[in-house]
């Protein structure tokens, strides 16, 4: 069996050289799928079962996974699997396993890093101080004690983002398709539509997939509905907000800031390889790689290169997850498959 792990960093390279894979032959490279050399496509395109991470590819459609004319399993390291086609995996049978749960307390943590970086201005104070230019009257914040955060998305992570915001004195409301009563009720938070979250919320974080229905779920609409001065937090996936209506929320004051671990066609922004190769660039990537480059300038934007996931414990998590989705695979059973969600 041809096991290839693509996108191969230091940390996982150490943990899967100390694990057993289905006594197959496994080959770990650096790059990411569309960046191999031809000599390293000649070692790979055999392979049966490859593992990529969410960078992988700024598509897993049918003229990459064509290359693979053997491929039997994709295991990505990831919770998300929307770099994958699904539908065209199902055609050609090949089975996609994901890691549904990994990073809860990763993810939460780093919601609350950057939400009270922006509360506090934490990052601007520290710049001007390194500058010998400080300004205190800019650096004035405001305490998370006794505001209202809006989260969108009660999986595992959202969940977790409203323990703490609870343990700051936060009141919390909440909006997901399937409400979890029993937590509602245990850590008395509170169920309401989108429309009463957007005009009650100080803080709107999301924690939902990335799904059609849900594209560009924030966009000028939802902007309009929310409070003056509200903070927006996104470590989901970027593809849940407009990000030129979130450019003019945020231009006009409507939104006070913005914290985004992640950004739409975020690969343009976060890999230069990516845009260097790329012949042929989407209007719509161009467009907004465009606008994500003006936020960066932004004060009161706080962007980081989809990181919020990136704790050596996680990652222990993700590999520990995604070599049991293997060896499964390899035992002709299926675990954690996305095929049918």
């Amino acid at each position: 069996m041809k096991i290839v792990f693509f996108d191969v960093d230091d940390i996982t390279r150490n943990y899967l050289e100390r694990h057993q894979i289905c006594d197959g032959d496994v080959l770990m490279l650096e790059e990411s799928m569309e960046n191999i050399t031809p000599e390293q496509y000649a070692q790979t395109k055999d392979a049966q079962i490859i593992s990529v991470f969410v960078h992988t590819a700024l598509k897993m459609n049918k003229e990459t996974l064509d290359k693979y004319p053997s491929l039997k399993l994709i295991a990505t390291r990831s919770t998300g699997f929307d770099h994958i086609d699904l539908n065209y995996c199902r055609e050609r049978g090949i089975e996609v396993v994901h890691v549904p749960k990994y990073g809860e307390a990763t993810v939460a943590e780093f919601t609350f890093g950057v939400l009270l970086s922006l509360a506090r201005h934490i990052i601007q104070a520290r710049t001007d101080m390194k500058n010998n230019f400080v300004r205190m009257n800019e650096y004035i914040g405001f305490d998370l004690y006794g505001r209202t955060m809006g989260i969108i998305g009660t999986g595992a992570i959202g969940r977790h983002v409203a323990k703490l915001a609870r343990g700051f004195g936060m009141e919390v409301l909440a909006y997901d398709l399937w409400p979890n009563e029993e937590f509602q009720r245990i850590y008395n938070i509170h169920y309401v539509g989108l429309d009463e979250l957007y005009k009650n919320a100080d803080v709107v974080s999301l924690h939902a997939p990335a799904t059609k229905e849900n594209y560009h779920l924030l966009d000028d609409a939802a902007f309009k509905k929310m409070k003056d001065g509200v903070i927006v937090i996104n470590t989901a996936r970027g593809s849940l907000i407009d990000p030129e209506a979130l450019y003019r929320a945020l231009a006009s004051g409507k939104v006070k800031g913005a914290a985004l671990d992640v950004l739409e066609n975020e690969d343009f922004i976060i890999h230069d390889d990516v845009i260097l190769k790329s012949q042929d660039i989407p209007m719509d990537y161009a467009m907004n790689t465009i606008v994500n480059a003006r936020l960066m300038q932004m004060k009161n934007v706080l962007i980081t290169p989809h990181i919020a996931f990136n704790s050596v414990d996680a990652v222990h998590r993700i590999l520990h997850a995604t070599l049991e989705n293997i060896n499964y695979f390899c035992q002709g059973k299926v675990r954690n498959s996305v095929l049918n969600k």
